[in-house]
């Protein structure tokens, strides 16, 4: 089956799904062929001008995710032994695979609403749907499922944002709250690669949306006509501040008090969930400086005003760079100031964060 030749076999393909979407024997090897057939490996995926092909590929990919989820999605309980392999696995692999079309940079995806193609709607329809049907404790326990569902995030952040700002409320909520675990990956039991992939996904993903989110707060405040959808995205998160509030308090946290083996990538979306969340912030960095032994007080409040020396209330890259510089030098300033404080431990300090959250 080769992309030149998959137009005349895919129907066989749809009707194996059709027929056996309960039998992850039949399914999975189908879904990993659809799968491996969208991934642009060395851009193998090179098709002439005049020709349709990445277009008809993406609409084959879509098919066969809205063909497999619309049918697993009607499956009863499944024990617990054998939800993976008959159902997670599936859905690992179709997030796999939407995530390989969209980033294969074979098709034009604004052409599909010009001409009223709902194959790419449809993908997004089916994805969201196999999403709330996968618990966050399955979606951090399986590491493939977890790995191929933060890959998809972030790159539906990076080229689709505004697919993503236009979700319902409570998809868009759990989206986040998918984000927020993720953060805290390193707590799971996985590889060191596999969970500081992920971490660094997500952080990638957090910034993406953070940086979107102060745009348009910036937009708003200048102009009163703003697109509908726009508002109805910062509504969400005017009314659950606590959301990247959380955030903040978790991606500090690390930063201050763990092993933080992705520095650079946890710094990008933290400059701006300060900005977003200065009070915040602010009563944050007080709880922190409070928790240190009167003699070591001091230099806690200084390591925050080195943190924030120099810095714009923007999310240019000049400043996005200065505020990681700064935050190096805090994190090796923290790191000092808490190991010589007489023995204590850093968990102390925690508390306070958790107490914030």
């Amino acid at each position: 089956l080769t992309v030149d030749s998959y137009p005349s076999y895919t129907p066989i393909l749809h009707r194996a799904i059709e027929v056996w979407y309960h039998d992850p024997a039949v399914t999975t090897p189908v879904l990993k062929l659809m799968a491996e057939l969208a991934q642009s490996r060395s851009q193998r995926l090179l098709f002439d001008v005049s020709s349709p092909n990445g277009y008809l590929l993406f609409r084959e990919v879509s098919k066969v995710i809205d063909s497999y989820g619309s049918r697993i999605l009607t499956i009863g309980e499944v024990p617990k032994d054998q939800v993976y392999t008959m159902k997670l696995k599936g859905i690992s692999v179709c997030f796999s695979m939407l995530k390989a079309a969209l980033c294969g940079n074979y098709v034009n995806f604004g052409v599909f609403r010009l001409y009223g193609d709902n194959a790419l709607d449809k993908a997004f329809g089916m994805f969201v749907k196999l999403l709330l049907s996968v618990s966050q404790r399955d979606l951090m326990d399986y590491p493939k499922l977890s790995q191929n569902f933060y890959s998809l995030l972030e790159c539906l952040a990076n080229d689709h944002m505004a697919f993503i700002s236009s979700l319902e409320p409570q998809v868009f909520l759990y989206i986040l709250a998918t984000i927020s675990e993720g953060l805290t990956a390193l707590a799971y039991k996985w590889s060191s690669i596999q969970d500081t992939m992920v971490c660094t996904g997500c952080c990638a993903t957090l910034d993406t949306v953070i940086t979107y989110l102060f745009k348009n707060l910036t937009i708003k405040k200048k102009k009163r006509n703003h697109m509908q959808q726009n508002e109805a995205f910062l509504r969400i998160l005017e009314l659950h501040p606590e959301i990247l509030q959380q955030m903040l308090s978790t991606v500090l946290n690390i930063i201050m008090f763990e092993d933080c083996r992705n520095q650079w990538s946890m710094s990008r979306p933290l400059l701006g969930l300060i900005l977003l969340n200065e009070e915040y912030f602010n009563k944050l960095r007080d709880s922190i400086i409070a928790s240190q032994p009167p003699d070591k007080q001091q230099a806690m409040v200084q390591c925050f005003e080195n943190l924030m020396s120099g810095i714009e209330r923007s999310l240019h890259t000049k400043n996005r760079d200065k505020f990681t510089q700064n935050l190096s030098l805090f994190r090796r300033d923290v790191n000092d100031s808490l190991k010589a404080a007489n023995g204590q431990s850093p968990t102390h300090c925690t508390q306070f964060l958790d107490m914030m959250s």
